[in-house]
């Protein structure tokens, strides 16, 4: 069955300017056939006024400030849902796509009915691939494993490839079947980050195929994506926060309930949080090490 009725779900928390350039780069898809739900959760009246000047086109939900990434985008696909969506595309409001992306999407979609489509993501700066077909290893630690960084004739030659894991939802398609069959992001125990993991480790227990449209292309602008970015500039301090602070992708609470709810063998779970803790400091040590040192050199 094709798909007729496609969502697009954004969310914004006082990051308009943002949110302005990804839906300024939705609006000039070649692909016109759907609709744009942005959830406001900010504390400021500039993205209400802003859509309301600039994108008329666009339905706005209002929530609560303090409502994280999960609960918010929950918001926007219960409202699509309620609207007869056939299928859901995820956009963070820091992601922007190019003018064929949905269209291949929907292609890639109708190709393979009740799997979820992924994008390719490129970093918006450099224009270099960030990632393809990630992986993840959580028996070693490692929630995700980047994959291949460039295209390979092998990767272009194909449409539709198979991933083990996709990397968070920076222009995905979920249809409406797979919501149903999995439900939504678990928004109790991860509000912010790791749902889209927690999502799709649930879609591969239920046998939901995850495929990535080679030719679907998202830039992510990672300048203000989390605390823990930039490792080795942080100092002692910063880095210790980025442990216990919800807003950086490596603290320890959201860590450690994805490696429960995920784990191999669940009650060995805490060995797998131990040995993504050591590889994260000693990555942060090495880091901050080159950053000290090249900023030496400079002086000298």
């Amino acid at each position: 069955m094709a798909l007729n009725r496609i969502f697009i779900i954004t969310t914004d928390f006082n990051g308009f300017v943002q949110t302005r350039r990804c839906l300024n780069a939705l609006r000039a898809s070649a692909y016109k056939a759907f609709k744009t739900i942005v959830v406001d959760h900010g504390t400021t009246g500039e993205t209400e006024f802003g859509l309301a000047a600039e994108f008329q086109e666009v339905l706005r939900i209002s929530a609560a400030p303090d409502l994280w990434w999960a609960g918010a985008t929950n918001l926007g696909i219960s409202r699509a849902i309620e609207q007869g969506a056939d299928a859901i595309i995820l956009i963070n409001s820091d992601c922007y796509v190019d003018p064929e992306t949905i269209g291949h999407l929907v292609t890639g979609a109708n190709r393979s009915p009740h799997s979820i489509i992924a994008s390719v993501q490129y970093d918006h700066a450099s224009r270099r691939i960030v990632s393809i077909a990630p992986r993840s290893r959580l028996a070693w630690g490692l929630l995700t494993l980047p994959g291949p960084k460039r295209m390979t004739p092998e990767i272009l030659s194909k449409e539709l490839i198979p991933v083990g894991l996709i990397g968070g939802g920076r222009g995905v398609l979920i249809p409406a079947s797979v919501i149903a069959k999995i439900g939504m992001l678990d928004e109790r125990r991860l509000p912010h980050y790791y749902a889209d993991h927690d999502l799709y480790f649930r879609a591969k227990q239920d046998s939901v195929r995850m495929l990535v449209a080679t030719r679907a292309s998202v830039y992510v602008d990672n300048s203000t994506t989390s605390a823990a970015n930039n490792l080795g500039s942080l100092s002692t301090h910063e880095f210790w926060n980025t442990l216990f602070q919800r807003k950086s992708h490596r603290n320890l609470y959201d860590i450690s309930t994805v490696f429960r709810l995920h784990y191999p063998v669940p009650s060995l779970y805490k060995a797998g949080v131990a040995m993504y803790l050591a590889r994260y400091c000693l990555s942060y040590l090495a880091q901050r090490m080159l950053h000290v040192t090249r900023i030496c050199l400079k002086r000298t």
